[in-house]
């Protein structure tokens, strides 16, 4: 029953965007233009992240590209789209799209994933057990990038792709962590929102949630005690409490500790709260991709690893991950955090295995490598 489910599945794929790939058959009739690239990203109101980084470099670079974004909120008519996608050498996607998995791409044509995660930590893609591996989803890729070379025959897996299509770059977005202008610009602005953070210590506590996906999301209240945790560093630190954007219940913080405990889960871009962050306090979030880069310390807190690890799974033993401490047990988490050093040699292993290339010039070498 299973094969002939597999063998259903991209016959259902087609059929569902029929319509589209005849539009796109068409419009083949048109030249294909060799400057243009059709950013694609329908999954969000509008364009962020590696695709915005990757834009930004090349207009303010001057480069002969010419470069339309299409999201969710500009997204034309089927027939404009089609005949964009048509006319453009390179289609740059950096999420699931499933709109261009069934497309015959054109000769010389480059549809290329920019994921818009890093590293290689919880499994996605075809990594996953529960994936239809009979799908067309990823598979026609004729380039997707990474964050270093250790982990591109995991995206290969994840993509449905051979290796040779994965191409080490680095991830785009993290090159303005090394502008000195943003970072101090971001900084300020975190210290005027919310003044009684300056000359104080910070612990960042980001988990990631609970449940299956936006309609159950959770963190567990029973994991972790937030007047505990303040008073054990002491009141030379601030705590920052920024929960996953699924999770809408903020967690309770109690009147005697709210000077120096900030829920920050308003803040859209959680890289930026890294900037002003001493000790990052995570479990399974991919933060910790973004983190290491920063340069911050770092201390895994899993109460659930087991309950998590089976339902999800990752790529590597958890330990493999840990940039610091690995604690189980809340009593065991503020004294991690009061002892945990930025510098030490598993944050400086992890940071070779996973982000080697994230030094501030994975744009260029997108441009270099990919796009020329």
């Amino acid at each position: 029953m299973m094969n002939i489910k597999s063998a259903a599945y991209p016959v259902l794929q087609r059929a569902r965007y029929a319509k589209f790939i005849s539009l796109f058959e068409k419009a083949k009739s048109t030249p294909m233009q060799p400057d243009k690239i059709l950013m694609f990203a329908t999954s969000k109101g509008r364009l962020g992240g590696n695709l915005l980084a990757i834009k930004n470099y090349i207009e303010n670079n001057n480069l002969p590209f010419a470069v339309t974004a299409v999201t969710s909120e500009n997204r034309p008519d089927d027939k404009t789209l089609a005949s964009l996608m048509a006319q453009s050498r390179f289609i740059i996607v950096d999420d699931y799209e499933p709109l261009v998995y069934v497309l015959k791409l054109r000769e010389g044509q480059h549809l290329i994933q920019v994921w818009h995660a890093m590293g290689a930590f919880k499994r996605f893609g075809y990594g996953r057990q529960s994936a239809e591996k009979g799908s067309l989803t990823h598979k026609n890729y004729t380039e997707a990038i990474c964050s270093s070379p250790e982990v591109a025959p995991i995206y290969a897996e994840a993509f449905g792709i051979s290796e040779d299509k994965i191409i080490p770059v680095g991830s785009p977005r993290t090159d303005l962590f090394f502008d000195k202008a943003y970072v101090a610009a971001a900084r300020e602005r975190l210290y005027e929102k919310e003044p009684r953070l300056r000359g104080k210590k910070i612990c960042l506590f980001a988990p990631t949630f609970r449940g299956e996906n936006v309609n159950d999301a959770c963190y567990p209240e029973q994991f972790f005690d937030v007047k505990a945790f303040a008073d054990a560093l002491g009141e030379d630190w601030a705590v920052i409490i920024k929960m996953h954007p699924f999770v809408k219940m903020p967690m309770s913080i109690p009147e005697s500790v709210s000077g120096r405990v900030f829920d920050f889960g308003d803040e859209r871009e959680i890289n930026d709260i890294l900037f002003i962050t001493d000790v990052l306090v995570t479990d399974y979030s991919s933060v910790i991709f973004e983190n290491a880069i920063i340069g911050n310390a770092a201390v895994m807190y899993a109460p659930d690893l087991a309950d998590y690890d089976n339902g999800r799974g990752f790529y590597y033993d958890y330990s493999a991950y840990a940039c610091g401490d690995v604690v189980s047990s809340f009593g065991e988490l503020a004294p991690a955090v009061l002892t945990s050093v930025a510098d030490n040699p598993q944050m400086l292993e992890f940071k070779k295995r996973f982000v080697s290339l994230c030094d501030g010039k994975s744009c260029e070498r997108f441009v270099n490598e990919i796009l020329k």
